[in-house]
């Protein structure tokens, strides 16, 4: 693509982003929604883990399906829509007579299946028409957009949340994200997206075969190793997922108003940290942004774990927030550069099929662990595993030759 094509499509992806975030910032009291609902703990654990299921069930035959069509924009843009019009659902759950949770667990699964679509083809996209070198600067004014847009819909909206009577100021909150996102899709579709690079099939396959994900992984080994590390490293934030809400509402006595504040001051840490890592990239590398963002972030969960205080935790939401973004930038970069050109979209399907596994068990495993251990001592349980995820990334390396030679400008 020409320079002109190219910054238009980066500007896209900021604007779009934009909208997104307002829905991503309504759709982030779900768990609390559930709770409200009288939703158990199991609820809350299904509510991602069913998800992942889905996604990892489906990922890889969606990458191998779009691995086989050049022009995939009509999928990534049509996937896109279905899921976001899917979410008016959530809007209607109140009105049911019974089975309120299972039924907003049973739609937010199906809701899942044009998430695969669309990321089967959305990550491998994104490394297509961002060039490398502008790539930190764009996931960097990404995540400024998202934490800036995030940080004031929460707040405003823990607010609205508490003011309002439930169920309609649930309700009215998700009818906003609906019209957000929809917004968000037009940017999308003004994408100018390129053909991909089709790799032919044999005729009526739709499944991979064990075969073909074990080449991968012997051939690739950066790619094996990112995906062996990640998988340990994000089982304390899947489980952190189900298990915040309920540690800090059940065991804590958060209000609405208090995780809107939670989940913003997160956003507004994201915003110092996309300011700070994007510069440190540039100067020492993705690699070494890597190593030491994931040490960080495992002092997060040692933290609340250790002091269950609503007022500092919220301190340490804001420290959590300026970490993540130097793990998102680097990891996202490193995985798209160790993974083969013309099979990008099969090995991100790979990823992100293991990656949903993972997210699966840890999000299930969360209410038994619970009932077990207490909601405190499994938070620091998993601020452990966190660290020895983020050693993992010293101990089995990954390197990509574009990565260690890039000098991004």
């Amino acid at each position: 693509m020409d320079r002109h094509t190219t910054n238009r499509n980066l500007r896209l992806l900021v604007i779009e982003l934009f909208w997104a975030s307002i829905a991503i910032a309504c759709y982030s009291f779900a768990a609390a929604f559930l709770i409200r609902l009288g939703g158990s703990n199991l609820m809350v654990s299904l509510l991602t883990s069913a998800a992942a299921l889905v996604n990892a069930l489906i990922s890889i035959p969606f990458a191998l399906f779009l691995e086989q069509i050049g022009n995939r924009r009509p999928w990534i843009i049509g996937s896109l829509l279905a899921l976001r019009l899917g979410h008016i659902g959530l809007i209607f759950i109140p009105f049911l007579p019974a089975y309120r949770a299972e039924a907003m667990v049973a739609l937010l699964l199906l809701i899942n299946v044009p998430v695969a679509l669309f990321n089967a083809g959305w990550l491998p996209m994104l490394g297509d028409i961002v060039p490398l070198a502008q790539r930190a600067r764009l996931f960097s004014a990404r995540n400024m957009t998202m934490g800036i847009t995030v940080m004031t819909t929460t707040f405003l909206m823990g607010r609205w949340l508490d003011a309002a009577p439930f169920p309609a100021n649930y309700q009215l909150m998700f009818a906003l994200a609906v019209v957000a996102s929809l917004l968000s899709t037009v940017y999308v579709a003004r994408l100018t997206i390129p053909p991909s690079p089709v790799v032919e099939g044999a005729p009526g396959r739709h499944r991979p075969t064990f075969v073909e994900v074990r080449a991968l992984l012997r051939q690739q080994r950066s790619f094996a190793n990112i995906t062996i590390n990640t998988l340990i490293f994000n089982i304390a934030f899947w489980m952190g997922t189900p298990l915040q809400p309920i540690y800090f509402v059940r065991e804590l006595g958060a209000s609405d108003g208090w995780l809107g504040v939670w989940l913003a001051l997160i956003s507004g840490g994201q915003i110092i940290g996309n300011l700070v890592w994007p510069r440190l990239i540039e100067k020492r590398g993705y690699s070494w942004v890597l190593l030491r963002a994931t040490a960080a972030s495992a002092l997060y969960y040692f933290l609340i774990g250790a002091v269950p205080d609503l007022t500092l935790i919220l301190l340490f939401a804001l420290l959590f927030g300026a970490v993540s973004p130097g793990v998102e930038i680097s990891h996202f970069n490193i995985l798209l550069e160790v993974c083969p050109p013309e099979r990008r979209a099969f090995s991100i399907g790979v990823f992100v099929t293991v990656m949903n596994v993972g997210f699966f068990v840890a999000t299930l495993a969360c209410a038994p662990l619970i009932d077990v251990v207490g909601a405190q001592a499994l938070v620091l349980i998993l601020a452990g595993v966190r660290l020895i995820g983020a050693l993992l990334f010293v101990v089995n390396p990954v390197r990509a030759a574009t990565i260690e030679m890039a000098k991004v400008h």
